[in-house]
């Protein structure tokens, strides 16, 4: 069967299959569950790492699976969302699963489900990328597993994975409050169900305090030692747009002179955690050195994350979707690209906090463009988005947020326009910033920008 037979099988497979969200179904991981089991515990067959929370597992993720192939380990990932393609989501030492693996793989899954007396529409296309990514890894001989729940934890398809090697948690902060609840609490109470006896589970030391008190709880519930890095101190030696040089030093690390192939100061808060986790692999006596691990920082890139499009004028490309991604994005603009004049294009979708993201940037903004993000069942409209920065940009928020100046307010229905209108706003001392969704990302890269493929 010739490359494009393939390719046509494989998207007419993901067309078929059950696109339903099932992200508060507490059927669904006991089902997954048994599936599991009739499948031979495919998890069994290699070391998991399983990462939830809100912020920065993308970062995270990215960070150990490729300090574990610096060490020489077969390193499977399982991340969502994908910026390409959906095999994005499912990768085997920085490499996609093809499309005949994917094949295969379902074909080899489908019967077990038919024995079960189940078709393949009674599992939804996450719980499918699912099930193929642990199969496929166990079928490609992985060592390890660098897993992340799509959704929360406690009812996420990940959650039906055995008791993992490390359970590990990056920051906890308010999103998908319709699905999670609207507290942080009540976030942490549902990610926290991912920690499993026989497990060691890490986090922030500066996770925040009602997560932080969540997480100690179940793991005591769980008889788990819960791992932070307390008195850690990083400090930054240098940087560009598109690395980081840090010296980082705590109680269970000492780092100097770490240069770690992504910027952003809400980087230094992932790494701090992935310092975290290889101290404590180290401590499980795991081959893992310290040549390893500075090479596969150094190695480390993630699409969608500060990326930089182009460098004159800058422009910038970062999957900030929610307000503490957004604060976190501010934060390094105004530290990156201090004294430019920033663009920011920004589109999200209908069920974000888009009111308290723009609150964020909108002190930082020279111009504003509202972008309609190419999802019709989820986008807020461009017009309805720049409605709700005028409503913000009243004398009072202006005053309260220290503005530099009113930003001037644009729209555009797709993301080639908003960038025209950009580039004609742009000057030799401009920088423009993508952001808002990862859906904006991708259309990006359907467009043709460079920089956001693997």
């Amino acid at each position: 069967m010739d490359t494009g037979t393939i390719e046509q099988h494989y998207q007419d497979l993901l067309a078929q299959l059950n696109q339903a969200m099932l992200a508060n179904n507490h059927q669904r991981v006991p089902l997954l569950r048994r599936i599991m089991a009739h499948l031979g515990h495919p998890d069994h067959y290699y070391h998991v790492i399983h990462i939830a929370g809100t912020n920065g597992k993308g970062s995270t993720g990215a960070m150990l699976a490729s300090i574990l192939r610096a060490q020489g380990y077969q390193v499977g990932r399982f991340s969502s969302p994908a910026i390409n393609d959906a095999r994005e989501q499912l990768q085997c030492n920085g490499t996609w699963i093809s499309p005949a693996e994917f094949i295969d793989t379902y074909r080899e899954i489908l019967p077990v489900l038919q024995n079960m007396g189940l078709t393949a529409s009674d599992v939804s296309i996450f719980e499918w990328f699912f099930l193929i990514s642990v199969v496929w890894f166990r079928n490609q001989n992985v060592q390890w597993a660098v897993i992340e729940a799509g959704l929360g934890g406690l009812y996420d398809a990940t959650n039906a994975l055995a008791s993992p090697q490390l359970t590990v948690f990056t920051k906890i902060a308010l999103d998908h409050t319709a699905i999670l609840g609207p507290t942080i609490t009540a976030i942490a109470q549902n990610k926290s169900k991912i920690i499993k006896p026989h497990t060691t589970a890490v986090t922030l030391a500066d996770q925040h305090p009602e997560a932080l008190a969540v997480l100690q709880t179940e793991a005591l519930n769980q008889g788990v030692r819960l791992v932070t890095a307390k008195h850690a101190q990083l400090t930054v030696t240098g940087q560009t747009l598109t690395q980081t040089v840090v010296d980082a030093h705590s109680q269970l690390f000492d780092w100097t002179q770490l240069t770690v192939g992504l910027s952003g100061t809400y980087q230094l808060q992932n790494l701090r955690l992935v310092l975290t986790v290889v101290a404590v692999l180290q401590q499980q006596q795991v081959n893992l050195t310290n040549s390893a691990v500075r090479r596969g920082l150094q190695q480390v890139s993630l699409p969608g994350r500060l990326t930089v499009l182009q460098e004159q004028p800058v422009i910038i490309a970062d999957g900030a979707h929610n307000p503490d991604g957004m604060a976190a994005l501010v934060a390094s603009v105004k530290q990156l690209l201090a004294g430019r004049k920033l663009i920011w294009i920004v589109g999200v979708l209908q069920d974000k906090a888009c009111p308290k993201m723009l609150a964020e940037l909108l002190p930082v903004a020279d111009v504003l463009i509202t972008n309609t993000p190419a999802n019709p069942e989820r986008a807020l409209s461009a017009t309805k988005l720049a409605d709700t920065a005028t409503a913000l940009l009243t004398p009072t928020f202006m005053t309260t947020a220290a503005m530099q100046r009113q930003p001037d307010l644009l729209t555009a229905t797709t993301i080639t326009d908003a960038l025209t209108q950009a580039q004609q706003q742009a000057t030799s001392n401009s920088a423009i910033i993508v952001t808002g969704s990862f859906y904006v990302i991708r259309e990006l890269q359907q467009a043709g920008w460079p920089g956001l493929s693997q």
